[in-house]
């Protein structure tokens, strides 16, 4: 496996940097791209009528869903991938573990619960069925899911597997799991060529733009897929066609929901198997990993919404035959009233 004949990963996370660790970044870019587009889709489907919600307050839906995958995002993390960070306490800004986001990173799993904790509140202040505004918002959500894992892949995090596919990546970003004795190999090759870097993130950032460093480099890397590009096609290409198909065929409010679940469950299920584990949880029970676990999770979710979407057109009916039998009602007493 000659990794000098495979694409080396040399992009920087960085659009625009001002010095140090502050400048503008894709990452953060990534986020602001999915609310926009996420806004564009929801006064869409407001225009068409699939989303039944006054115009004007759609911007207060998308305040809901922005804390939601935020916070969501960002607890989910440390809750399901690294829980110490919970009680790590710092002397700087920002003081805690759960707030350095420099310190891991986001749990799409984790948005995905707090979106729906969001979507009740929004419910209820504003007087709306949550199924109705959670069938809206997961139209709304690919292409999220999208520019995120885009930016995964610019910022060379959460890569596959080794490959030898033509299309494989080699991300220097790998030597971060590397052994302390396999960096010191490298290190080493770098001080005879003339080359010394503070530490590994310096050698890293030093990449994009060092060509001497990239070709000594290169030939300690593996090609691995590209996994985050697979993700992003999955889940927010794929999955956005198979809901934007689906929402003129759906008439039962959560069927949309329900759909979402189990699509992105079972895509990211499928992605997995060329994603490489978790740095420091590795594979887990039936040799599954964390993301394919809590997946697992989302299955069962969507079952759940589907069976609410029958028993709230259940309800529904209910109501309705509730309705037309006090109306009944009401005419029989009038009509009596009358006789006498």
């Amino acid at each position: 496996m000659d990794a000098q004949s495979y694409y080396l990963h040399r992009i920087s996370p960085y659009i625009v940097r001002f010095g140090g660790g502050f400048g503008l970044r894709w990452y953060g870019v990534s986020y602001v791209a999915g609310f926009i587009v996420g806004l564009l889709l929801l006064r869409h489907l407001s225009k068409a009528g699939f989303l039944k919600i006054k115009f004007n307050e759609i911007d207060a839906l998308l305040t809901y869903l922005i804390i939601g995958v935020v916070a969501g995002g960002r607890i989910g993390y440390v809750l399901f991938y690294e829980p110490a960070l919970l009680w790590d306490w710092g002397s700087g800004f920002p003081y805690w573990g759960l707030l350095a986001i420099n310190k891991g990173g986001m749990s799409s799993h984790g948005g995905f619960l707090a979106l729906i904790f969001m979507g009740v509140l929004f419910a209820r202040k504003y007087g709306y069925p949550l199924l109705h505004i959670g069938d809206a918002v997961v139209i709304a959500a690919p292409p999220g899911l999208f520019f995120g894992r885009m930016a995964n892949f610019i910022n060379g995090e959460l890569f596959g597997r080794p490959s030898t596919v033509p299309w494989a990546v080699c991300f220097p970003t790998e030597i971060m799991n590397w052994p302390s004795e396999k960096i010191q190999t490298l290190f080493h090759h770098l001080n005879e060529n003339g080359m010394a870097f503070r530490d590994v993130n310096h050698l890293i950032e030093s990449i994009p733009g060092n060509d001497a460093a990239a070709s000594l480099v290169s030939p300690f890397l593996i090609p691995r897929h590209p996994s985050q590009i697979y993700e992003a096609l999955l889940e927010g290409v794929a999955l956005f066609a198979i809901l934007w198909i689906a929402r003129k065929k759906i008439k039962r409010d959560g069927m949309m929901i329900a759909l979402f679940f189990w699509g992105y469950a079972v895509m990211r299920i499928f992605a997995e198997q060329f994603r490489e584990p978790d740095a420091g949880i590795g594979y887990q029970w039936l040799g599954l990993t964390r993301g394919q676990w809590l997946s697992m999770g989302m299955l069962a979710a969507g079952g759940i919404f589907y069976y609410l979407s029958f028993m709230g057109e259940t309800v529904l009916k209910k109501n309705l035959e509730k309705k037309s039998q006090d109306k009944a009602h009401k005419n029989v007493k009038r009509k009596i009233s009358n006789e006498k």
